[in-house]
């Protein structure tokens, strides 16, 4: 696996935060924001976004990821 294809991976896909790890197994696995929680959930439903980005998703750093998420969490506080 070279380095641009390590994971982590980072995106956003319709606004919503998305992470795709590497399983023990060798797998992935595809954690989404629930924006209800603020709690980052599987759902592996968008793993395929993240193979055919449109323009409802973007790649991220994982720096502009943790800000959304936290972003997402204080909005959750702030209700």
């Amino acid at each position: 696996m070279t380095q641009a294809s390590s994971f982590p991976w980072y995106f956003t896909i319709d606004d919503r935060p998305v992470k795709v790890i590497a399983t023990p197994s060798g797998g992935m696995d595809v954690l989404i924001a629930n924006p209800a929680t603020g709690k980052l959930e599987r759902d592996m439903e968008y793993l395929a976004y993240c193979f055919e980005p449109g323009k409802n998703v973007q790649r991220l750093s994982e720096a502009e990821f943790n800000a959304r998420v936290a972003s997402l969490r204080d909005r959750k506080t702030d209700v």
